[in-house]
Parts: C-alpha cells; structure tokens; sequence
C-alpha cells in the first residue's frame, strides 16, 4: 500500500511539470516538542500521558482550541493541488478544475494520502454581471466533504459523516449550483453515499439533500441560513433481526454577523482550493495590523433531528433532537486583539454523526442529559519590531454528561459493577469518562464537573514562512477517571489528579 501511494504521489508531481510554488497549498511543517501533562508519567493516567517528547496530537489541545479547523495544528501535512483554468468555447462561461490530495504525515511514520474535495467547477457571468457574480455550479468526484451546513467547523454538519463511517470506504461525492451576486447568494445541492443495507445485505444508495442563502443586508450585517436533509440507512441491529427501520436526518442552521473593518470569515476546512497563479493565495499569512478599530460578532446556532431506535420498543423509531449554538467575537485595535469565544451542544449533538449512544440508538426515557456548555477568553499583543505577540487565553467549560436508569450493557441479569447507575460524561464524539457511583463523605451522587482553563501563548515570527511557538497551559479537570481493581479484584472507575500542567513548543514552516 505505501508502494503503492508512493508511485501516485510521484505521478502527480511529475504531471504538474512546469510547476509553481502553489501546486502545494496549504503546506505545514511542525517540529514539536512538548508533554500534556508534565505532573503524570506514563501509565498514570487515562488516556496515557507520556513524558515530554517530538510530537504532540489532540491530547495537547484544550476545549477552546481549534473552534474553526479540523486539524490540532501539530500535523505536517500538505495539500497536492493540480488546478486548471480556462475560459470556454461560450461566451461567458468559465471552466476550473482541482485534483486535491491531502498528504497527512503520521506520527507513527508513514504518510496517508486521500482526495480533500477535488472538483470541477463551471461558472458563467451574465452580461453587466460583476466579476464577483455569477452563477456556478461544482462537482465533487470523490469527496464533497468540503461542502457542509453551518459556519464554524466545531458545530458544522452535513459533511463525509453524516452518513455514518460506513459511508467512509466508497468516498460521498456531491455537487452544488449555486448563484452569487453583489450582496446575496443562494444554492442548493445534494450528496450521495454507498451504504451496506444489513437487511438484503447489499450495498446501496442513500441521498442528502442541502440548500442555503445569504444576505447583505447593511454592508456590516449579514444572516445566512441552511437545511438539509439526510438519509442514513437502517438501524444495523434491528437489520439483522428482519426488521427495517430507517434512520433519516434533517436539520437547519443560521447565523447572523455584524462586522466593522475586517470580511466575514470562513474556515479554511470549507475552502475549495486552488493555486492559479494569476489568483495568488495565502491560506496562512502572517496577522496583518492595518491599526484602528476593527471586530466581528457572529451569533450562529443549529437544530437537527434524526431518528433513532426506541430502546425501551422493539422495533420501534422516535426523532431525536439536537441543538447547538456558538458564540464568537473578534476585535483588533491597533496591535492588540481580543476575543470570546462561547459554545453550547446538546449531547446529541455530539453524538450526531454516530449516530446516537450507542449507535443508532435514543436515550431511554428518564436519561438524565446535559449539554456541552463552555466560554474562552483571550488576548494578545503584538511587538512589530521584535515581530513577537504574546498571549493569553481562559476559558471555563461544563462537559456534556448523562446518567441512564438502564444497564449500559444488556442481559437479563448483568453484574452489579456493569449496571449503569453512574455518570458519564462525554468530552467529544465517543470520548466518554465515566465517573464513581458515589462522591465525597455523604455519598452524594458524582456529577459532572466545570473545567477550567488557563494558557499563555506566544509567537515569534522568524520570517514570513517559518515561527516558533509556545504553549504552556494549566487545567483543572476533577472528571478524569481511570479503572483500578477494588479490594474484590473487580476494576471500578476511580478519580484521577484534577491537577495538569502541559507545554507545546513548536518550530513550524507554512507555505
């Protein structure tokens, strides 16, 4: 396989022949030392925590990291883009292709190659029309994951997901037609995915349907809004058993931006890339500091429902619901920035693209839930002689959480260490910490706890490609449990040290 991947990588650069910079679009380098937690050593904590070491990944990230990327930021990876531009035969109409690869270099050695919404794109400009607008439309051959509902990458939807990882293997194509003008733009859209159907025990398709629009309405104020709608198969449990139950999903997403001074932002994880030399772009410039007053605030929230199995009716299905609502607010003066960042989901939510806990399941009736809510602050200042900004962020975070009157696991007589009559709580997707049964001196049902968050950052740019950086970051996280067997030998969750101290330092090259 890594001959194999290594040949195509080969070929593609060899046909990119005569060749500019840009046929590498958003390349990073990160050489990184650091330790999540220097108070732990390996094998005391869950999940491990070795000592401080070149390398870094997730685990070194707080809850207020990475709101608008799906990346840590600690990769080297790079992005093959074989990009051609041409006006057509037609007056008017003009045609653009993308052959992207993301060449993500693993840390245990090795590279993964995969299609990172390659497209083809026809836009045609209605006489008197600006350049600006037009009227579009992109297909996507391999991957339209690019192509998503909502604006800040943490609580977008509709991407590869949402039909579920077993979607994964056969890629979700897609396209989109779209209409752009001056202060507005529409579009509607669709994807489909080969899914194993466990009832006749072949593949087939399922569709998802999206469509959304924008408006300008001052030159400062803009809402855009979004819906989709998602078939997802059938509940693989009841599949096998003959019976069939269809999961489908459905949701819409707005978002209202009031901004001075600086455009509406979009993360780079919903970009479509391209490297036209006449078109020059720079995915990662260094901050500019044009001085004065400039700042956004955005206000963007979700509701989405899907179906799930009844667990307390076999056979059954009941909707499910799930909300999310986020928060950002940037502001530069001169050499200083400030923001705040804020964040609420639902634990469906979190859990949507599994879908449910456990998968393709509801909570039973009287689950007791609660949401992800959290709130960061931060600020820094840059030094443009020293080309040096310090910074620091805070942030407080309630994890999303739950306690079920049911066994987690089934059976009709489960021992009593694996009846579920504890808390859990969900950190992220599938990340679950599941707390003791009882707390403190009155033995008073555990909870889930508030997290805090402390970090000073600091960036030195050494040139406009290469920066250091540096991290040192404290928490305060009294949810961390692991398993150790009671005085029975039987293993049961027991708290861990509230207490981490970590540090990042990166040298890091992005061109």
């Amino acid at each position: 396989m890594k001959t194999l991947q290594t040949l195509a990588l080969t070929g593609l650069l060899s046909l990119s022949v005569p060749a500019w910079a840009g046929d590498f679009v958003d390349t990073r380098l990160s050489f990184v030392f650091a330790d999540d937690n220097v108070l732990a050593g390996s094998g005391e904590t869950t999940p491990n925590s070795p000592n401080a070491r070149f390398g870094a990944g997730n685990q070194n990230t707080q809850f207020y990291d990475n709101f608008n990327t799906r990346f840590s930021g600690f990769e080297s990876l790079s992005n093959v883009v074989l990009y051609k531009r041409a006006p057509a035969f037609f007056e008017g109409l003009t045609t653009e292709a993308a052959l992207t690869l993301l060449v993500l270099e693993r840390p245990a050695g090795g590279v993964d190659i995969r299609d990172n919404s390659s497209y083809i794109r026809l836009n045609y400009q209605p006489p008197g029309w600006s350049e600006k607008e037009g009227i579009s439309l992109v297909g996507f051959p391999v991957s339209a994951d690019r192509f998503r509902l909502g604006y800040a990458y943490r609580i977008s939807w509709g991407g590869s997901g949402v039909f579920t990882t077993r979607s994964a293997a056969n890629g979700v194509p897609g396209a989109k037609l779209q209409i752009t003008r001056d202060n507005w733009y529409a579009y509607v859209g669709g994807k489909t995915a080969l899914v194993q159907n466990e009832l006749i025990l072949e593949e087939e398709t399922l569709y998802g349907a999206m469509a959304g629009a924008g408006w300008d309405i001052l030159e400062t104020l803009r809402v855009e809004a979004g819906v989709g709608y998602f078939q997802k198969g059938l509940v693989p449990g009841l599949a096998t058993l003959g019976v069939e139950a269809p999961v489908n999903a459905a949701g819409v997403s707005g978002q209202v931006v009031y901004h001075v001074g600086v455009p509406v932002g979009t993360s780079v994880d919903f970009r479509l890339y391209k490297n036209d030399p006449d078109i020059y772009q720079r995915f990662f410039a260094p901050e500019a500091y044009p001085g004065g007053l400039s700042y956004s605030v955005s206000l963007e929230g979700s509701y989405l429902s899907q179906t799930l199995e009844k667990p307390d009716e076999f056979g059954a299905t009941q909707p499910q619901g799930a909300t999310a609502l986020a928060l950002q607010a940037r502001a530069k003066l001169d050499f200083l920035r400030v923001s705040v960042l804020g964040l609420y989901r639902s634990l469906s939510y979190i859990q949507f693209d599994v879908p449910g806990f456990p998968p393709f399941q509801d909570f039973p009736e009287g689950t007791k839930l609660n949401p992800e809510i959290f709130l960061a602050v931060g600020a820094d200042y840059h030094f443009p002689a020293l080309h040096f900004t310090p910074g620091f962020i805070v942030g407080v975070q309630q994890p999303a959480s739950f306690r079920s009157p049911t066994p987690l696991l089934g059976g009709n007589n489960p021992p009593e260490n694996l009846i579920s009559t504890r808390t859990v709580v969900v950190r992220d997707v599938n990340q679950l910490s599941i707390l003791p049964e009882v707390c403190g001196q009155s033995n008073s049902v555990c909870k889930a706890e508030p997290i805090y968050s402390a970090k000073a950052t600091f960036r030195w740019d050494l040139s406009d490609s290469v920066a250091a950086v540096g991290e040192v970051y404290y928490t305060y996280d009294n949810n961390r449990t692991t398993f150790r067997d009671d005085i029975t030998g039987v293993a049961q969750p027991t708290f861990e040290d509230p207490h981490a101290l970590g540090f990042n330092t990166l040298l890091q090259a992005r061109f």
